[in-house]
């Protein structure tokens, strides 16, 4: 039987002073931008939120998209053994986090954030390199739903399960364009600026600290 000790014996999800840490993976559908195509990214975000009161948390996100390759091999080449992209899309980001509801064991929320955001995108094209690489900002807005651990007491766990779902948008400034490793000179296409639109669903598992009154 497990023993309530380790229990947090007020049955509200959130209150003030929470501190949450989380860790996640998520799938990413980018749009509007055609040097995405083969990209098939996976999300890893950390976040560290702390209570306001019982209906609002903020807190910092960190999270890392690995760009895997979701193209067929080319058995054509000497290229053949290699994916054909991969790369990685940093986010730095300031968290605000809203509960519509806020009851035992379970809490719907609304989430907005945004912030800093670093790109550096590689894909093989007729077995050259290429890679841009470039810096700007995101922002985004979604909902997703908490559910806390407990037991047949009332008493709710620290640990809890979250899933969420997040339309993210991107401005991105080309700082560099590179073939095998050689900066290209301005005017070509891919110097363009990056603005896409991404949908993210996002599942987490984390902690929280209630401190004692």
């Amino acid at each position: 039987m497990y023993s309530h000790l380790n229990a947090q014996t007020n049955d509200e999800a959130l209150l003030g002073k929470d501190i949450t840490l989380s860790i996640g993976a998520g799938k990413n559908k980018f749009f509007e931008n055609y040097q995405f195509e083969l990209a098939a990214p996976l999300e890893v975000p950390i976040n560290l939120n702390i209570g306001i009161n019982k209906q609002i948390e903020i807190g910092l996100e960190w999270s890392p998209l690995l760009f895997n390759d979701k193209s067929p091999y080319s058995f054509e080449g000497y290229d053949s053994t290699r994916n054909q992209f991969a790369g990685n899309l940093q986010n730095s980001n300031l968290n605000f986090q809203y509960s519509l509801n806020n009851y035992y064991r379970m809490n719907g929320y609304f989430q907005v954030n945004g912030g800093y955001s670093y790109l550096h995108k590689k894909q093989w094209i007729a077995g050259d390199l290429n890679e841009v690489i470039g810096e700007g900002y995101n922002w985004s807005f979604g909902g997703g739903i908490r559910y806390q651990l407990g037991n047949e007491y009332d008493d709710v766990f620290p640990w809890f399960f979250d899933i969420s779902l997040v339309y993210t948008r991107y401005n991105i400034n080309t700082t560099a364009y590179k073939i095998n490793t050689i900066s290209q000179p301005k005017g070509e296409g891919y110097w363009n600026d990056l603005k896409f639109g991404s949908l993210d669903v996002i599942m987490r598992f984390g902690y929280r600290l209630r401190f004692k009154k």
